[in-house]
């Protein structure tokens, strides 16, 4: 599964998932382009990289703002002569019931988690067509598109939307072999989650037939494979890396 000589973006990889998603890619071979609004945070991950015999740059970007958008991608393709993946990462939810929540914080999870990753993979695949050589586009979807949670409307509905964005991305850029996957992450130990009550933790934990929470290693892995050759021939899919979780409800038997 090498990506040696491959150019990868990868949004909200300044922590978390998509640090790790960042570090595992660059250990695979690939440059990576650090993409976070936290420009501080994408720089100390591309000096990691560095540090450990690898490529990176860092670029500050807002996924919502196009222009930002286009031109990391430009700037990527620049950097390392091609742009050959991209992970859409930057995402982030918030817990409000519908009838409480305001339209402007409706707008804003939507805007990052759905209208992002349109933005992104709109400028990415216009350039991996442009270059003629293919492409692999990741999604990083979540167990709550298909799982609806409580006072989780809006991020619900764009992880939703974002299972739909790929298989619609699948079907238009299959015929210039860029593949477009998401993988859709169930509760994974980050510096957001580390924040969950006990509460929470524990009532979702035993749902999973794992019985542990996922480790952002478990969802880097799985977009490792997607972005690499391996995986050509995988279109359109979204992998839950979830421990078991969306197989169905350990408390609902028979």
């Amino acid at each position: 599964m090498s990506l040696s000589g491959k150019s990868a973006i990868v949004t909200g990889s300044a922590s978390g998932i998509g640090r790790e998603i960042a570090l595992t890619l660059a250990a695979d071979g690939a440059s990576i382009t650090v993409a976070d609004r936290n420009l501080e945070g994408a720089e100390a991950v591309a000096r990691q990289i560095i540090e450990s015999g690898g490529a990176a740059r860092a670029a500050q970007v807002d996924v919502t703002n196009s222009g930002q958008v286009d031109a990391a991608v430009e700037g990527a393709a620049e950097a390392y002569g091609s742009l050959d993946i991209l992970v859409n990462v930057a995402g982030f939810g918030f817990n409000s019931p519908i009838v409480d929540m305001r339209e402007e914080d409706w707008d804003l999870v939507l805007g990052v988690n759905l209208k992002g990753q349109f933005l992104c993979a709109r400028a990415a695949a216009r350039r991996m067509i442009q270059q003629g050589n293919g492409g692999r586009i990741v999604n990083i979807a979540s167990t709550a598109a298909n799982n609806a949670r409580y006072a989780g409307g809006a991020y619900c509905a764009a992880k939703a939307g974002v299972v739909q964005l790929t298989k619609v991305l699948a079907l238009e850029l299959g015929e210039y072999d860029i593949t477009v996957n998401a993988v859709g992450p169930g509760f994974t130990e980050t510096p957001a989650t580390v924040e969950s009550s006990d509460e929470y933790r524990s009532n979702f934990l035993a749902q999973v037939p794992a019985r542990r929470s996922g480790r952002t290693s478990d969802i880097a892995n799985a977009v490792l494979f997607l972005a690499s050759p391996a995986s050509e021939y995988v279109n359109g899919q979204t992998i839950y890396v979830d421990g078991g979780y969306s197989a169905g409800k350990l408390t609902v038997r028979g």
